[in-house]
């Protein structure tokens, strides 16, 4: 992975050197077919995340921890966010509910993690991660956390920089793992389509970060769709991880 993300840094010098104003259609199987639009319908058609709330253990051990006061409260900050209806609100909102998830998957990950001197030390500084998911979930509902699709979508459709490609690194309808497991589904190759739309779409706004998506989407125009926008979100969960490792560790 390491690599991809060299290769795409590489291509992004490539693509500052040339300009914005060099925007060719991005490489796909049928070049004569135009970009797919990008309908609203499909998260209505999408089958069902996976509960992105907390599992009946994990709401037990936090059940003290929710009971904070209004101003620490998560689930007001986004219901304020969400009344000013604006997109970067939307935007902001889903930063706060992102983080939440990350955090309920960070802590998964690190659960399965086989045996290993260096996982259980990783384990042993992290604790049973109780307090880190309640700072990061609050008293936020699973209903709330999984809303957070929708509104970066949405986002990502009035322009709001970053969006775009936060709403790629989040995977098909929230599960990242259909990528790998059902690449043939229909639902996932039209997600696939529609997430190279969003980062043609953004990169004519100069989105720096889907600059970057273009980049590495461009380095494996070989590859089908949905194995390149693979590469994207395996590039983004790694990221994370290893900062989430690192926020543990120091």
């Amino acid at each position: 992975m390491k690599v991809l993300l060299a290769s795409a840094a590489a291509a992004i010098g490539a693509i500052a050197a040339l300009g914005l104003t060099w925007l060719a259609p991005l490489p796909s199987r049928d070049a004569s077919t135009p970009p797919p639009a990008m309908p609203s319908a499909v998260l209505a058609r999408a089958p069902p995340p996976a509960p992105a709330g907390p599992t009946p253990a994990i709401a037990a051990r936090l059940r003290p921890a929710l009971d904070v006061s209004e101003g620490a409260s998560l689930r007001r900050r986004v219901e304020r966010l969400l009344a000013r209806g604006t997109p970067a609100d939307r935007y902001r909102a889903f930063v706060v509910l992102a983080r939440c998830a990350h955090a309920l998957e960070f802590d998964r990950y690190l659960s399965a993690l086989p045996a290993s001197a260096d996982a259980d030390r990783l384990r042993a500084r992290y604790g049973d991660g109780a307090a880190r998911i309640a700072a990061a979930c609050g008293d936020l509902s699973a209903r709330q956390v999984e809303s957070r699709l929708e509104l970066v979508a949405s986002a990502a459709d009035d322009g709001i920089p970053g969006a775009a490609s936060a709403w790629i690194e989040e995977g098909p309808y929230g599960d990242r793992s259909a990528l790998t497991q059902r690449p043939g589904d229909p639902l996932i190759v039209e997600w696939a389509e529609q997430a190279i739309a969003r980062v043609h779409a953004a990169i004519k706004r100069a989105d720096t970060d889907a600059i970057s998506q273009f980049g590495l989407l461009c380095l494996n125009w070989e590859l089908d769709d949905v194995a390149r926008v693979r590469l994207l979100v395996d590039a983004a969960l790694e990221r994370r991880r290893e900062d989430e490792t690192k926020t543990v560790l120091n």
